[in-house]
């Protein structure tokens, strides 16, 4: 269960990530149905890019941790 103070932590930090957000260069392209915005050279949507800076933020990687990922639909199963 998310404790009052982690919630307004978090509510905190979302509210900076939309301002930081608004700042930031937008194109409505590639037929994505809402705006993109470009963030240290790559086009994101909103939701992708909060948790970009979600990670970059509160992310600490441990020296045995290994992070795998790819895009949905990949062919990697």
């Amino acid at each position: 269960m998310e404790s009052h103070l982690e919630k307004q932590n978090r509510d905190v930090l979302q509210k900076s990530f939309k301002e930081m957000i608004s700042t930031l260069p937008k194109e409505n392209c590639w037929g994505f149905p809402e705006d993109q915005y470009q963030y240290q050279g790559f086009w994101f949507t909103p939701r992708f890019l909060q948790g970009a800076l979600s990670a970059q933020q509160q992310f600490q990687a441990q020296p045995t941790e290994i992070i795998l990922c790819s895009s949905p639909r990949t062919g990697t199963t």
